[in-house]
């Protein structure tokens, strides 16, 4: 189950991240900058730039690397259970620290996470590691 939810959540953000910059980045080109569409197009340009000078990074890095590690966490090797709950946590604390002015928007990510986490070490997960690594 945390393998599927960290693949699909992760896919689902690359997916929506990706189409809101493009929205926006197309959206920003086609409006005026000096008439009542200036608010849009400047904020639109602003989301955009601040993707371009690095935000893009996090915000692309942190659900790439969960994607794959989605699919390696079938394997039965700690190492796998460890690298995918130090992402969520690194990305739990970097997005925390990023939306400290809005804390709210962090809560359902922190929860969303915290829950895949959770599932990855409760017993019967443990027991299925235990189990697939001695078979």
């Amino acid at each position: 189950m945390a393998a599927t939810m960290t693949v699909t959540a992760s896919l689902q953000w690359l997916c929506a991240l990706s189409f809101a910059w493009l929205v926006a980045t197309a959206g920003a080109s086609g409006l005026s900058t000096s008439n009542a569409e200036a608010p849009l197009f400047h904020l639109l340009r602003r989301f955009h730039l601040r993707l371009v000078e690095g935000l893009a990074l996090p915000l692309y890095a942190f659900p790439t690397l969960a994607f794959f590690l989605g699919f390696v966490i079938l394997a039965p090797r700690l190492w796998a259970r460890l690298a995918l709950t130090l992402t969520g946590v690194a990305s739990l604390a970097w997005s925390a620290w990023w939306l400290r002015a809005d804390i709210v928007w962090w809560l359902p990510i922190a929860t969303y996470i915290g829950i895949v986490c959770l599932i990855l070490w409760t017993p019967g997960a443990t027991q299925w590691y235990r189990r697939r690594a001695a078979g």
